[in-house]
């Protein structure tokens, strides 16, 4: 066969409907907290449509001649002797060895054969490459392309090279051994044979809607379970009037607490200036009354900090309790418009 066309073509059958397909993108967006309340009354959405793409597998057989230089340690002992002569005419003679590793290389050379599995696909889906990463063919789900349909897919000459330069390697790496305990100057080249390619399509459902100058796409394989994948943001809630009132109550907080924070921020200060000074001349001096001093000053620093924490903690309670009532409360409203506004898209939706 021409290394640009494949033996067989595969097909994936469709196991939901397109409508129920827009059934699973309108009911994800439902549940999905972060669309804002206003999604169902604003999008427009497109047509839904196919998104086929082709993942490509092969077999292939290699032929390969390599070339290395393969290093082998030997280990050489060298031994030194020292003779000392002292004044009494007395002489003592020691002795000490050293090891070092000595490589010696040697040329290596020869071919090797064998077989291989490979695949790719189109660059352009890289997008989505979860549904491609990893792909197994189920082929209880699949057709066979007939002569016409296969012919419509070829492969190109950059997905050919990708596949053949893959197979080549992976027969050199499942087969080459590396006798001896290093290797340099290793090069190897070779040729390799397609076989058995194949093309099997994965056909994506994919719907867009348009919001507030934004697009989303929502996709999910056509085969197995349904799957919702989202690419894109939604735009954000109407979240002003919140954002206002937030503003507003932790203003009031922050006055109501000004003279505590004050307080508090003297009296650590003070307790840690006081604690070094008393504690610093009490060990400079060695006058243990100022050692105890520094000690007492700071238990009694500690004391008045917490006192005024616990007093501003207690005091920002009702502030805080009313941010959360408010923002739970603006959360049911959010819920309860978009499932008032989801059910009156699906009624026209049916009608």
């Amino acid at each position: 066969m021409s290394d640009n066309k494949f033996d067989m073509g595969y097909l994936y059958k469709d196991s939901f409907s397109e409508k129920e397909f827009l059934d699973a993108v309108l009911k994800t967006i439902m549940d999905d907290y972060t669309a804002p309340s206003y999604i169902f009354d604003e999008m427009v959405c497109s047509k839904i449509g196919r998104i086929n793409i082709p993942l490509i597998l092969t077999d292939g057989d290699a032929e390969i001649e390599y070339s290395r230089m393969i290093g082998y340690d030997r280990y050489v002992t060298t031994t030194k002797y020292k003779t000392t002569t002292y004044s009494n005419g007395f002489s003592n003679r020691t002795q000490s060895s050293s090891t070092r590793t000595v490589t010696d290389w040697q040329r290596d050379s020869g071919t090797l054969t064998g077989t291989a599995k490979s695949g790719t696909y189109d660059e352009r889906y890289k997008v989505y490459d979860e549904y491609v990463t990893n792909h197994v063919m189920d082929k209880n789900n699949v057709r066979q392309l007939s002569d016409e349909e296969l012919s419509k897919y070829t492969l190109t000459d950059d997905m050919v090279e990708f596949m053949k330069n893959d197979i080549l390697n992976k027969v050199y790496a499942n087969n080459i051994t590396y006798p001896g305990q290093h290797v340099k100057n290793e090069e190897y080249y070779g040729t390799t044979t397609l076989y058995n390619t194949t093309v099997t399509i994965v056909s994506l459902y994919a719907i867009t809607i348009a919001i507030r100058d934004q697009e989303i796409t929502f996709i999910a394989s056509s085969n197995g379970d349904i799957e919702i994948k989202m690419f894109g943001d939604y735009p954000a809630d109407d979240f002003d009037e919140l954002f206002k009132f937030r503003e507003r109550v932790t203003g009031e907080r922050l006055e109501a607490t000004k003279s505590q924070r004050k307080i508090f921020k003297c009296t650590i200060l003070t307790t840690i200036l006081s604690f070094i000074l008393f504690l610093a001349l009490g060990l400079a001096l060695k006058i243990l009354a100022l050692t105890i001093i520094s000690f007492v000053v700071l238990v009694l620093g500690l004391i008045v900090g917490i006192k005024f924490s616990n007093d501003i903690k207690r005091i920002s309670k009702p502030y805080y309790q009313e941010i959360f009532e408010r923002s739970k409360r603006d959360s049911e409203n959010k819920q309860r418009i978009k499932e008032e506004s989801y059910e009156s898209y699906i009624r026209k939706l049916n009608n």
